[in-house]
């Protein structure tokens, strides 16, 4: 799936002589272009979203405005790509906060560096799942994992306000009033991971610097490092006091060994590729070599 994003600067003057924005698609930036689809302008609203459930990162798109009670139409624009999109495709909740492309792009390379790629599941809660999930309190829903919502849905209607229900500690969802074990359904799909989006901001925000390199001299690529490198190691502090020890019974051996000795693996791998990044950056600097 690809999702597309137009904007429409001057909507007012748009709207003045068309009614919707008009999609064409081609395999080649080159290429002929087809006809793909219609989405229709709204006054007021400059930003516009097209999820392309056939699209790859290969497609290539075209716009023009387009008037369908007269077949007016402008030309076309320049061609471009789209963005592959989100594991849910058209979420309703809320994110917990809404962060820029170039910040998007920070958080999605720290979570490849770390292995914390978001994973998507889905909780329906019927009278024979309430109890399972619902807590005494009857407003409140336990994920049983670290989690954000995507979407949520009670009784066919959709929650779009993050004061309805309010995220608890990434893990529970809590209504404002009482649910029904009798009649209420719940439909809710979530993200799962280690860290949530504002977790890894906030540790590329607040991450060390690196030896040798100044605030002057640091790039966004060292401390994208340095960030990935801080959050591994909290995991497996983390990991090692909760389930460090190995377990075992008669039947059955609990280990978790093999996978914090993966996890130091990737710690010892970044820190030498932070080394190599830091060496790079201060041996660009010299000009020659003095001859004794």
């Amino acid at each position: 799936m690809i999702r597309l994003t137009i904007t429409v600067a001057n909507i007012a003057d748009v709207m003045a002589l068309y009614t919707h924005i008009r999609l064409y698609t081609s395999s080649t930036s080159g290429g002929t272009y087809t006809h793909l689809a219609y989405v229709t302008l709204v006054a007021g609203v400059t930003t516009y979203v097209y999820d392309h459930n056939d699209g790859t990162l290969d497609t290539w798109y075209k716009s023009s405005y387009y008037n369908t009670n007269t077949s007016v139409e402008s030309n076309l624009s320049d061609p471009v790509q789209g963005e592959k999109g989100e594991l849910f495709y058209s979420p309703t909740y809320p994110p917990e906060f809404t962060f820029d492309t170039s910040e998007q792009t920070i958080i999605k390379k720290i979570r490849r560096f770390i292995g914390d790629i978001k994973g998507l599941k889905r909780l329906y809660i019927d009278e024979a799942e309430f109890c399972s999930y619902v807590i005494d309190d009857d407003k409140t829903v336990n994920l049983s994992e670290k989690s954000w919502p995507v979407y949520i849905s009670v009784n066919g209607t959709e929650k779009t306000s993050l004061v309805e229900p309010v995220v608890q500690g990434y893990q529970y969802l809590t209504f404002s009033g009482t649910l029904d074990e009798s009649t209420d359904v719940l439909d809710i799909w979530y993200y799962t991971f280690k860290f949530s989006d504002r977790e890894i901001y906030e540790s590329y925000n607040d991450a060390q610097m690196p030896p040798w390199v100044t605030s002057s001299t640091v790039n966004r690529d060292m401390i994208i490092l340095q960030a990935s490198i801080d959050l591994l190691e909290h995991m497996t502090a983390e990991d090692m006091v909760e389930d460090g020890a190995i377990i075992g019974d008669d039947g059955t051996l609990y280990n978790p060994s093999p996978g914090l000795s993966a996890r130091n693996g990737m710690i010892k791998r970044l820190r030498k590729q932070l080394d190599n990044l830091v060496k790079q950056h201060m041996f660009s600097n010299l000009t020659g070599i003095q001859l004794d």
